[in-house]
């Protein structure tokens, strides 16, 4: 009798060690290779899009170890070939801290992360060409993107099918696409920049600087900022150097350069960062450096030099036609302690180049009035001190908002333990608070293999030993073999430009309705609902207005 019930034990498990399963999920939604909340899941799922969007679903599937399996996509019996991409899972290390940086800077539990660290989180999107598989025991996900070819429909089925030990599994993925219309990113008014490491790119592809291969692959780097509406694009600092004591610009190269972004619709040219706080990144000194030279501004000569960098930029802008495109950098985050310094530069560079506009990511307020023409102060100090940027405004400037390694907590941020709705999110709040865009600093700023670390020590020799940046903060694409690829928290932000233009839409065309919408799921950078539902529903009823 004991041999039978073992009998009848194996069996039984071997049926169910055999069995796999799939669920069709919203992209929003934080999936793990390890554990995942599927009684929230389904095999079904629908939503509402717009034509210009990435129209994607994901597939979650959990099919046993070292077994074979086939995932395929059909609408209307026909096969849909090369529409998927395969999820990469990424490393969490610490959660992000209370108010900045990671929990191990101040010691204190960060109550409003979607998971505790250390895990694993699927983030990068890889395109594969294949549909056959091999299971890994654990779970694994895919990225399923309608072709534009299906796009112009009014609504659309798929059905996955998930083929493993002559069993099929089904999911189902049901959009419904109105036909609005929304600004290009080349013809929005939404200013949207991540900062671009030409170093990384060469370093993680292996490419030699200027060469055809180089400028092959940054092409594909712009076409993917272009993808997720990016239309400013930093210029590189290695285009400035020094050449027998002469300070001299790569004319060529630059146009070279700015071409292939202009082709992608990029609308800005962010000229680098004239000054830095010097070799040791020191807050505490008031006078800035020349950060091509390393002169200090006053004392070293610093003020000739910038003379010089100015007119090259100036000379450069309207022999090419830009001034009206191109924005000057002085000094990242400036602060009352060098603030006088910064003002003086500003005066010198507005002597030589008096069309430029002077942008800058500000730790200041007061002290900087009349030397910047866009702010970008993080959104915290944004929020608690709106008034005084309205005053700005009121003065012909303008306003986007930053976050960087700050802030933490409930505020929105694009760290990797964060909903990605607080990067759709980014989206609401330039509506909620008519500012004009978003900058961050990392698009590809790796300071270690990023499919291996996310949370690095920061790299500044002022930083104390629990000074660490947040997951994901360095970067939010990823290199692949021969492209760059995009994340889901890169392909969250572009979701949330998106509304901002249909959000600019219903404003224009019913304020009630446009402020009932708002009311519902986003108040402020820290009141604002994390129910993906409930975004749908009100994303969806946001589509309604603007169709009928």
């Amino acid at each position: 009798m004991k041999n039978v019930y073992l009998s009848v034990g194996l069996y039984i498990f071997q049926i169910v060690a055999l069995h796999a399963q799939i669920w069709v999920v919203d992209p929003l939604e934080a999936i793990y290779p390890d554990e995942n909340n599927i009684a929230s899941f389904s095999k079904e799922w629908s939503a509402d899009f717009i034509p210009a969007t990435e129209i994607a679903a994901h597939v979650l599937v959990k099919v046993p170890k070292n077994t074979a399996f086939s995932l395929s996509a059909q609408i209307e019996g026909k096969q849909i070939l090369g529409a998927f991409s395969e999820l990469i899972d990424v490393p969490v290390e610490q959660n992000t801290g209370i108010d900045s940086r990671t929990e191990k800077y101040k010691g204190v539990k960060n109550p409003d992360v979607i998971r505790e660290a250390p895990f694993r989180i699927f983030e990068v999107i890889k395109p594969i060409e294949t549909s056959l598989y091999v299971g890994n025991g654990n779970y694994q996900a895919f990225r399923f993107s309608l072709p534009e070819g299906w796009k112009l429909r009014d609504e659309v089925t798929v059905n996955f099918k998930l083929t493993f030990n002559d069993a099929t599994y089904s999911g189902l993925f049901n959009a419904k696409i109105y036909p609005i219309e929304i600004p290009s990113a080349s013809e929005s008014n939404f200013f949207y920049t991540n900062w671009f490491s030409l170093s990384k790119m060469e370093y993680h592809h292996g490419l030699e600087r200027w060469s055809s291969d180089w400028f092959k692959m940054l092409d594909k780097y712009a076409a993917l900022m272009a993808h997720g509406r990016q239309n400013a694009i930093l210029i590189p600092n290695e285009l400035l150097y020094i050449e027998n004591g002469i300070l001299k610009l790569e004319e060529d190269k630059l146009w070279q350069f700015l071409k292939i972004f202009r082709k992608h619709g990029f609308q800005f040219f962010e000229a680098p960062h004239l000054m830095n706080r010097g070799a040791n990144d020191d807050w505490g000194d008031p006078e800035l450096k020349v950060a091509l030279t390393g002169k200090r501004y006053y004392t070293e000569g610093g003020i000739k030099d910038i003379e010089h960098i100015m007119i090259l930029f100036r000379d450069f802008a309207e022999k090419y036609n830009l001034v009206d495109n191109w924005l000057q950098h002085i000094s990242d985050e400036p602060t009352a302690v060098n603030a006088e310094c910064y003002r003086d530069v500003s005066k010198q560079v507005k002597s030589i180049f008096p069309q430029v506009r002077i942008m800058e990511a500000t730790n200041d307020r007061d002290n900087l009035k009349g030397a910047i023409d866009i702010w970008c102060p993080i959104i915290n100090d944004f929020q608690d001190n709106e008034a005084f940027f309205r005053s700005r405004e009121e003065q012909g400037e303008q306003i986007l908002v930053y976050t960087c390694l700050i802030p933490g907590g409930k505020w929105l941020n694009r760290t990797l333990d964060m909903e990605k709705l607080r990067q759709v999110y980014f989206g609401w709040g330039a509506a909620h608070y008519n500012t004009d865009g978003y900058l961050h600093w990392g698009l590809n700023q790796y300071q270690a293999d990023p499919y291996q670390i996310s949370t690095v020590k920061h790299p500044s020799p002022a930083a104390g030993p629990n000074n660490y940046l947040p997951a994901g903060d360095t970067h939010i694409i990823y290199p692949g073999d021969n492209r760059p690829l995009s994340s889901l928290r890169f392909e969250a932000h572009r979701i949330g430009i998106e509304d901002y233009e249909l959000l600019e839409q219903i404003k224009g065309k019913n304020l009630v309705a446009y402020k009932n919408l708002m009311q519902k799921i986003f108040r402020s950078y820290t009141d604002y609902n994390v129910n993906i539902m409930v975004y749908r529903e009100v994303k969806k009823e946001l589509l309604q207005l603007l169709m009928y």
